[in-house]
């Protein structure tokens, strides 16, 4: 007999094939990319797996206890090695353990690791390898025991999360399974078999093992089972195997397999004992005496126990590698190719390499700026989800700035009385028969200056949105992470330009700022004050101011806080003081005590209704045009059901009313049903939006001249104030216009321009080369694990070429 027990020892050679798969897969980390031939060894709870391997092997090595303690999956590698006996665990390479105690407790050890010292599991396997004279070469993997009831502190799911892992590795088409059931138990119920059944319907792939056949009553045995003539048992084409492990006597002494098998022996004749070194004797003395003794078994003796089921799987799975060879040489030459092109990706430590890596980064990184501040993205990036690169920067821009600007008011904390002190004091002793430049230009001259602060601010914002853009962009370039230093190198080389040119930049803003100042310029063809209208222009404000007399606060129905929503182009829920008036005017204000509304709306002819269940808020109420426009329409929420329900009393009284006709230009909309300010469109509420500003007195600038003031200082103050709006208006458009473009030429397009030839200038030298040429620890981890992949590979790949001229 063979020390293989295979007939075809070029056969032989397809085992180590898996082995090296297995071991290179397990370098690589994750789900094995090919399916490779394997046997799966699966059983319930205590139905005799762990001795079963432990036979195959002849040593006690697999950890023991109550509850799960297969925890994770054990690749079981056995090598036939005449010259000792030891194991080696794949996550411990070049260490040897000749005791198999201390396997025992390395398995338990790297279990706990990985699952912690609870009850959990992990579908990373555990490799081990074990050479031995007393074994045959073959692979096993040893699964989770099935089990259906969680017991103590394991999870409630234990079951179903056992059931998973085990269908994980049986349930692939290549995968060989040896379902172990205990004799003693119904075949009916095993959980092995059940599972098996379930991903191997026909039972091609799978070999029932029965263990525990001398613990079955008196009178009874299996024989049926293993010669096909029970027609009660599940059908597997394979067949079944009958073994019988160490008593539990054995085991609970913790007697050597050995020392059992040398018990079981003594019983014999010597001459009945071979003295050649066979596998197949050495493996199963005990079971052979069981089986050759029982008078159900004797016949069949020989196809019987540990030695002729090693034998069955070493041929099972040499069969099946034979016949998945092309279908395997095809996967394994394009997983080679595969990882040959990662291996390249990285590169060896080659100076010529590095350099040209380093530059094609440089250059890669600086195009990937531009296009992302011009809006050329790439196909990977999110393009709805956020905005990104230059889009941030015209958001500052125009939704950030833009704002601030227009914010800026320049009536704010200005009434009639310092303005009339300010003509006083510009007109000295004599006094003036008209409002002197000089007032003018000093209430310009002092607001202007308010357009600095927030001016700077965009600046600032520009700038760390750069750098933001830098950062992210560093983080997105695959080949920069192979070269920590080089990543670091580049965001400061970045943001040496970006500091080089903050500077400059706020310093034109500066300037912008102060050249508005330098010259008010009363000839802008925009300004009312321009020679050419203005005759004409004051001579409407007089006859305003005259015709206007004395106005206070209309009579109020009704006023408070409300929470607005609606009336255009505003969606968002604002805080808003809510005024009704006798009148009909509904005015909403940003502030209770504001002397000007935001906007007025005019309820006659409109329909005000309860709207909780439309908006989803509770004390809400709607008020609508009939005509049902949708920027016509208001929601309002209150602080409880009675200043709700107060308000729709109150309002569907008022919108039963033909509209009101305006009293004057000023305080309501020309022929609106509804509306905003003057200057609005569609009732839409523009609070930011400095052109809705209305161009006169503010209501209590109005009283304030009125109740004070005589006629020639009312028409001094409303012509003043309504000149400084006027040229206010022309400022921030001017700054606001040239802001973004000083920033764009200064900031960002010199940066554009200066970035590649600073970056090559700085970083391609030969000692910053140096400096920068070290790779990150995960990439030279990451060249190791392909190269050890890549080795194994290759030797699977040369056997397979080797057996492939070999007849089997």
């Amino acid at each position: 007999m063979s020390n293989t027990g295979v007939e075809n020892k070029e056969m032989d050679r397809l085992i180590p094939i898996v082995n090296k798969l297995q071991d290179a897969f397990a370098i690589m980390g994750g789900t094995a990319p090919i399916d490779l031939p394997q046997i799966a060894v699966l059983g319930g709870q205590s139905s005799g797996k762990s001795s079963v391997l432990e036979n195959v092997v002849g040593k006690s090595f697999l950890p023991r206890g109550s509850g799960i303690v297969t925890r994770r999956p054990l690749i079981l590698q056995l090598f036939h090695e005449p010259s000792g006996e030891w194991g080696e665990f794949l996550h411990k390479p070049g260490e040897k353990f000749y005791d198999f105690d201390m396997i025992c407790e390395e398995i338990e050890v790297d279990t706990a690791r990985i699952c912690g010292k609870n009850k959990g599991l992990s579908t990373k396997p555990i490799n081990l390898r074990v050479y031995s004279p007393d074994v045959l070469n073959l692979t096993l993997i040893d699964l989770p025991g099935a089990t259906k009831v969680a017991v103590g502190d394991q999870p409630s799911d234990i079951g179903k999360q056992i059931e998973s892992m085990i269908k994980f590795y049986v349930s692939k088409p290549n995968c060989l399974i040896l379902a172990v059931t205990a004799a003693n138990t119904d075949l009916a119920n095993s959980d092995a078999i059940a599972i098996a059944k379930e991903v191997d319907p026909k039972g091609e792939r799978t070999l029932g093992v029965m263990t525990k056949l001398d613990l079955m009553d008196r009178g009874t045995d299996a024989r049926g089972i293993f010669t096909g003539e029970s027609q009660d048992v599940p059908l597997l084409k394979m067949g079944y195997i009958g073994v019988v492990n160490r008593s539990q006597a054995d085991i609970n002494e913790r007697k050597t397999i050995q020392g059992a098998r040398c018990d079981a022996a003594r019983t014999q004749p010597s001459e009945e004992r071979s003295d050649e070194l066979n596998i197949t004797l050495r493996s199963s003395d005990a079971e052979n005496s069981f089986f050759e003794g029982h008078p159900g078994y004797a016949d069949i003796a020989d196809r019987l126990g540990t030695g002729y089921l090693v034998k069955k799987c070493s041929n099972m799975l040499l069969k099946h590698i034979q016949k998945v060879m092309p279908e395997l040489t095809a996967d394994l030459n394009k997983l080679t190719a595969s990882k040959r092109k990662e291996l390249a990706d990285i590169g060896e430590e080659d100076p010529k390499r590095t350099r040209r890596d380093i530059t094609e980064v440089i250059l890669s990184f600086s195009d990937q700026f531009k296009n992302s501040i011009d809006g050329r993205l790439g196909e990977n990036q999110d393009l709805v989800t956020e905005l990104t690169g230059g889009a941030r920067i015209e958001g500052i821009f125009n939704d950030v700035y833009a704002p601030a600007i227009s914010e800026i008011d320049i009536l704010e904390q200005l009434g009639a009385d310092e303005v009339q002190t300010l003509i006083r004091n510009v007109s000295g002793i004599g006094g003036s028969l008209f409002i002197p430049n000089a007032a003018f230009i000093a209430l310009v001259e002092s607001n202007i200056g308010r357009l600095l602060d927030p001016s700077l601010q965009c600046v600032q914002l520009v700038y760390s949105e750069l750098l933001n853009i830098v950062s992210d962009l560093s983080a997105s370039i695959p080949a920069i992470d192979k070269y920590p230093a080089l990543k670091t190198s580049i965001i400061e080389a970045t943001n040496t330009i970006l500091r080089e040119q903050y500077m400059p930049t706020a310093e034109h803003v500066k300037t912008i700022v102060a050249m508005e100042e330098a010259r008010v310029n009363m000839h802008h063809p925009d300004f009312i004050g321009h020679r050419e209208n203005f005759g004409k222009f004051t001579q409407e404000v007089e006859e305003q101011v005259s015709e206007r007399g004395e106005t206070g606060n209309k009579a109020v129905i009704l006023e408070g806080w409300v929470s607005k929503k609606g009336g255009g182009s505003i969606v968002l829920w604002q805080k808003r003081y809510l005024m009704l008036k006798k009148d009909g005017v509904l005015s909403y204000f940003k502030m209770e005590g504001d002397s000007e509304p935001l906007g007025d709306i005019v309820v006659g002819g409109c329909i005000v209704e309860r709207a909780d269940a439309l908006i989803g808020k509770r004390y809400a109420f709607q008020l609508y045009h009939r005509t049902n426009d949708i920027g016509k329409t208001f929601f309002f929420t209150c602080e409880s059901e009675q200043e709700a329900n107060d308000w729709v009393g109150i309002l569907k009284e008022e919108c039963a009313k033909p509209p009101m006709e305006p009293e004057t230009e000023e305080d309501l909309l020309a022929s609106a049903a509804m509306g905003g300010r003057k200057g609005s469109q569609d009732g839409q509420e523009e609070e930011d939006t400095p052109d809705t500003r209305k161009r006169g007195l503010t209501e209590r600038i109005h009283e304030s001249i009125h109740q004070e003031l005589g006629m020639r200082e009312k028409i001094e103050c409303e012509i003043l104030f309504r000149l400084l709006i006027s040229y206010f208006e022309i400022v921030k458009k001017n700054v606001s216009d040239m802001l973004p473009k000083a920033i764009s030429y200064l900031l960002i397009d010199k940066l554009k321009v200066k970035l590649t030839s600073y970056l090559i200038n700085e970083l391609d030298s030969e000692a910053k080369i140096k400096q920068l040429s070290a790779v990150a620890p995960e990439v030279a981890e990451k060249r190791v694990k392909l190269k050890k992949t890549l080795s194994l590979l290759d030797d699977s790949m040369q056997i397979l070429q080797d057996l492939s001229h070999t007849s089997f």
